[in-house]
């Protein structure tokens, strides 16, 4: 269940968002010289201070709401937000519904933000019909994102394989639409190799490693929301149970359990994707009560096995960073 409006946290308490459909604990926790990124009920975090993300006018929250993105460096977030095409006319009922009588659906659009932590201001790329989870290439200048293409189905019916994997360039704000790509799941994380050559998605309930340029397809292996180590060698991702956390190389060999949730009682689920430290040596994995709100965040050690509870019931962690000395 992802019901959770970005925030960034820096060292602080926690702003809580009057539409939120849950409460959440506040616990959270950091790493040294780092940048985390947690999620909740429109929350933001850095290292220097205190901050909270602004919402941009006419944004409305998302029931399901697809994962945002920290950049490299840590000055930039990614994240997929609904707004309104015409504000003046666009009223709905509240949180987390928004019915529109007679406007239909095409009275709304899902962009791209971007928000500049130093500038203090959003961007907005494309007009689609939704915009999925975010993911950064390893220098920065990439965004990858799931779209459903708006062109061409203005009231943003269902279309079949309208629902492509893109590559937005933020430099010249160009977005490349890449073929053979068509339903993608919107919730999941998708994730860049560290030499930015290769992109790691969920695809047909496969993982699928794609290479940049030529959009050649390579079938690893089944699961949901890959993550790609820093260092290149290994795959995070979860089997389709949503309690076992699995390792492979990116060339389809050397599965591995790393953690299982499965002897656990209760009915844990791994909530979204693994996140790995900026060393490539843990990972950080999000324990949910299953149709629940009370996060647990586990770091697993990969060199000694050893695990550490760093936080309970408190909010799921969604990027670690390494911060510039």
């Amino acid at each position: 269940m992802r019901t959770w409006v970005l925030i960034v946290v820096v060292l602080t308490a926690i702003v809580t968002d009057s539409r939120a459909a849950y409460s959440w604990g506040n616990e959270y926790f950091t790493e040294p010289h780092s940048i985390m990124l947690f999620g909740g009920n429109l929350l933001v975090v850095t290292s220097t201070g205190n901050f909270t993300v602004p919402k941009p006018p006419g944004w409305i929250g998302q029931y399901a709401s697809p994962l945002p993105a920290l950049s490299p460096v840590g000055d930039q977030l990614a994240w997929s937000l609904k707004l309104p095409i015409d504000p003046a006319n666009s009223k709905c009922s509240p949180f987390p519904y928004k019915m529109c009588p007679g406007l239909g659906l095409s009275a709304y659009k899902s962009v791209m933000g971007v928000y500049s932590l130093r500038d203090k201001a959003w961007k907005f790329y494309g007009d689609f019909c939704l915009v999925g989870s975010a993911a950064y290439s390893p220098d920065g200048t990439r965004i990858a994102f799931m779209g459903k293409e708006r062109l061409g189905n203005p009231d943003c019916g269902y279309v079949y394989g309208s629902d492509l994997l893109h590559i937005l360039d933020l430099q010249s704000g160009l977005l490349t639409p890449v073929p053979e790509t068509g339903g993608m799941p919107y919730i999941d994380q998708l994730s860049w190799a560290p030499d930015g050559k290769r992109l790691a998605i969920g695809l047909k309930n496969s993982i699928v490693s794609i290479e940049i340029g030529s959009w050649a397809q390579k079938v690893i292996t089944e699961g949901t929301n890959p993550s790609w180590s820093p260092k290149g060698d290994w795959i995070a991702y979860n089997v389709h149970d949503g309690r076992t956390c699995m390792l492979i190389r990116p060339d389809g060999t050397g599965a591995k359990i790393v953690f299982d949730l499965r002897p656990q009682s209760g009915g844990w689920l791994f909530y979204d994707g693994e996140t790995w430290s900026p060393d490539g040596e843990k990972l950080l994995l999000n324990e949910e009560v299953m149709d629940g709100v009370d996060f647990n965040v586990t770091m697993l050690d990969l060199v000694t096995g050893k695990t550490t509870t760093r936080s309970k019931k408190g909010l799921p962690v969604l990027g670690w960073v390494a911060a510039i000395k």
